[in-house]
């Protein structure tokens, strides 16, 4: 058994040795609208052929996504800006809460990743995150290349965490490569090719390791708490050459004792779930694998193909495809491009789209009452795309006050819907007293069929106070 369980690691990562490293680029901005009768129309852009680059010079991160919470909901305990070229994270001080910042815009699979970061203050973990499913909150998955010098040793590690669970896949490592203290500048690199990761400090091969958990997913940087770094970059190519198995990693000694993830120490090992459980003698003995030579330029490009629910569904030269749906219900489209001869590349970020047999919606439009009193507008939207009438039914309005209590119906309609009737109906209004009291309110506008509620929408609107 133990044999059989070799071989088999071994073809899954000599495998990734022989997968072409260089991917083409993928669609980015995948939008999708649907019209009536379940037509689909997905648009979207050619991505960028080197892959991400963010430099921050523009003052935004476009396609970013931050995650900095805070249980006192301050800015001054966790926030993040970016100034003069720089993304600058300010960890909660005084919670446990990582800071940290995806971009959502290209889930890659083989890649190499870098971002240089200045640390301001703190000795605790910051670093890379890879192959992850957004930011790292409270719930995320994915991997992360960290370093830290608490207690006056630098150190690196490599974590994994399953629904926002850590566990180690290199525990914490000394480092001659990592330049330490307030303002020390260092640049990280992780090159991902299937399984296998090499990882970088300074430009120095420190370390390799290998997984199989996540094949793809997106890149960016996160910091422990206690953490004040700025990001200066972030790139992320579609190469993913490795480092000569010829090649010794820099590695240095094993810190002594136990760290959580970000750097503090623990008087019990980690918790190691299964999937940490690495069998280290068979991974060393893969590692010596020679990769074969990659090329390094992408060819003529063919098409994009569209795939819905992971199915094939057309192909097209321009960045447009119309679809039908076959039914009702919730689909998902992911688009990819076709290159001669490196075949497909990464898929886009999926573009979700639900059809529903009667489409409804409230959008508020004024929704401020002052304290003299009142009215509130707003549009709705009702559209039946069933093949039989949609009778006995009822539209009625009510209200939660600031207070919580619930109200109505204050308002009331009872209709028959025709099949593929379509009614938009704007500046709908609804009037709040002078006497009703200052405060937040919700409108609540519920859809009744033959006595029994089957859709509701709700908007919020504002009952000013006199000294307001």
């Amino acid at each position: 058994m133990k044999i059989k369980c070799l071989l088999s690691v071994i073809a899954l990562i000599s495998s990734a040795f022989c997968v072409n490293s260089q991917v083409a680029p993928s669609p980015i901005h995948c939008n999708i609208g649907l019209v009536s009768g379940g037509s689909v129309q997905l648009m979207w852009e050619s991505g960028p052929l080197n892959g991400l680059y963010e430099d921050f010079n523009d003052g935004v991160a476009q396609d970013f996504e931050f995650w900095t919470p805070s249980a006192d909901g301050l800015p001054q305990y966790s926030y993040y800006i970016i100034d003069n070229g720089y993304t600058e994270i300010y960890s909660d001080n005084e919670h446990d809460y990582w800071g940290s910042g995806a971009c959502e815009i290209i889930e890659f699979t083989d890649f190499t990743c870098e971002v240089e970061i200045h640390n301001i203050q703190g000795g605790s973990s910051r670093g890379i995150l890879f192959r992850g499913d957004g930011p790292r909150d409270s719930n995320y998955n994915g991997y992360g290349f960290l370093y830290g010098y608490n207690y006056g040793i630098d150190r690196y590690s490599v974590v994994q965490w399953v629904g926002g669970f850590p566990g180690p896949i290199i525990d914490w490592t000394e480092s001659d490569a990592l330049n330490s203290g307030d303002g020390a500048i260092n640049v990280l690199k992780v090159v991902g090719n299937g399984s296998i990761f090499d990882f970088y400090i300074n430009g120095i091969y420190v370390d390799t390791d290998s997984d199989l958990d996540f094949s793809s997913g997106y890149v960016g940087f996160m910091q422990a708490p206690s953490v004040t770094a700025k990001y200066n970059y972030i790139t992320c190519t579609y190469n993913a050459q490795l480092q000569d198995r010829s090649v010794e990693p820099q590695r240095g000694e094993q810190v002594e004792g136990w760290f959580d993830d970000a750097g503090r120490p623990m008087d019990h090992p980690p918790v190691m779930y299964e999937a940490y459980e690495r069998q280290l003698d068979t991974k060393r003995e893969i590692l010596h694998f020679i990769q074969d030579d990659m090329p390094d330029e992408v060819d003529e490009f063919v098409e994009y193909r569209i795939y819905r629910n992971g199915v094939f569904i057309g192909a097209t030269p321009d960045t447009v495809f119309t679809d039908q749906l076959p039914n009702y219900g919730e689909f998902e489209y992911r688009v990819t491009a076709f290159y001669d001869p490196e075949g497909e590349s990464i898929p886009s970020v999926p573009a979700t789209v639900n059809w529903q047999p009667v489409t409804y919606s409230l959008a508020g439009v004024n929704t401020v009452v002052p304290h003299t009193g009142g009215t509130i507008t707003y549009d709705a939207l009702l559209f039946n795309e069933l093949p039989q009438t949609f009778q006995n039914a009822s539209y009625r309005v009510y209200v939660t006050t600031p207070n919580h209590s619930v109200v109505g119906p204050v308002f009331q309609r009872n209709f028959n819907l025709a099949p593929g009737a379509y009614h938009s109906i704007p500046g709908m209004t609804q009037t709040i007293p002078a006497g009703a009291p200052p405060g937040n309110y919700f409108l609540h506008g519920r859809l009744y069929y033959q006595g029994q509620p089957v859709y509701e929408q709700t908007f919020q609107f504002d009952k000013m106070g006199g000294g307001d």
